[in-house]
């Protein structure tokens, strides 16, 4: 037993006196550094895209359905012939119209030359001149039937789903095609009247759909309607985007951000660095290897991020993890953040 007594009291010294010092060690801290990058204030809203122009492509007139001339889902140019009528009723329309005219303008000259002998009155003269401009009006007339037969395509655009068949006798005003602009686009969305005042023609919008996620389509407001809606108190915004590719589409519904503002340089912190106390915001620096605490205004947060707007100037070392356990005047030692504490 006597023999170890000098080993047990060696450990015990040795371990009495390494306790002061492991006591004193200071506290390990992740620190991290502010960053710069470009955050907008944006408005959310929802709303639907709407073709730039749109139209339903009818006949003016029945008749039965000669010939169609274009295929479905195609690009057509403004002037393009789509559809022919059976235009033989039209044809002996213009040219029993064509005869008309022809006698009359002979009746006409015939008055004429007897009126200049003295062998016919003005009376005469009034008649064959009435009779003639009719039947050029009745030739006009045909000649705008004979036309109506041939139905052409109004704008460049692309064709959708046909719904009549060749054979058909087609009624007046019946659906035969749809025809769209699809660049560029508008897009029809409201926001309530408390943001009215912070949007306005030619402000930047960024679409978003589920068809193509973490994508973003830019656009521009074209019209604001003056009215203010009464039941929803909001007011309908129409903007435009391009869509040269074609693939957004007429219909879909998408998220719409307003860019309200945008700052390409503000800082940002990650929001475990931010101290809450009491109402006031709080970030603990490290400087010359000494705790410093300093008051912060926060905008916006972003994604496990806050915007600093006030209390920082982008060059210090803040701490991120471990501000718990250490206090204003403290030296600690310090980690990258990401490394661990």
């Amino acid at each position: 037993m006597s023999s170890l007594r000098p080993a047990l009291l060696l450990t015990c010294l040795f371990t009495c006196s390494s306790l002061p010092a492991l006591a004193e060690q200071a506290p390990l801290v992740e620190v991290v550094q502010p960053e710069r990058t470009l955050v907008r204030d944006e408005l959310i809203t929802f709303g639907s895209l709407r073709s730039d122009e749109s139209t339903v492509i009818r006949p003016e007139l029945g008749g039965r359905l000669a010939a169609v001339h274009f295929r479905e889902g195609e690009a057509v140019k403004a002037g393009e012939l789509l559809v022919s009528l059976d235009d033989a009723i039209a044809r002996a329309e213009l040219a029993q119209a064509q005869a008309n005219l022809d006698l009359a303008e002979k009746s006409f000259a015939r008055t004429q030359l007897l009126f200049k002998r003295g062998a016919s009155n003005a009376q005469a003269q009034d008649e064959a001149q009435s009779q003639q401009q009719a039947a050029r009006a009745s030739l006009a007339l045909a000649q705008a039937r004979l036309d109506k037969t041939q139905i052409r395509a109004p704008y460049d655009g692309v064709l959708g789903l046909r719904q009549v068949s060749v054979g058909d006798y087609l009624s007046a005003g019946q659906d035969l095609v749809n025809l769209e602009v699809l660049d560029p686009l508008k897009v029809d969305f409201r926001i309530p009247q408390k943001a009215v005042s912070q949007v306005g023609l030619g402000q930047a919008i960024e679409l978003s759909l589920d068809a193509y996620p973490g994508e973003r389509f830019k656009g521009t407001i074209i019209a604001l309607n003056p009215r203010l809606d009464e039941v929803g108190r909001s007011q309908a915004i129409r903007a435009q985007v391009d869509n040269q590719d074609q693939r957004l589409k007429p219909g879909q519904f998408v998220k719409v951000s307003v860019i309200l503002a945008e700052r390409p340089q503000a800082l940002l912190i990650p929001e475990e660095a931010v101290m809450p106390m009491g109402q006031l915001l709080f970030v603990n620096l490290v400087v010359d290897g000494k705790v410093e605490r300093r008051q912060i205004r926060i905008g916006q947060r972003l994604r496990g991020k806050a915007e600093v707007v006030e209390g920082l100037q982008g060059d210090e070392t803040l701490i991120s993890a471990g501000w718990q356990k250490v206090a204003p005047g403290r030296e600690v030692r310090t980690v990258k953040r990401g490394e661990g504490v």
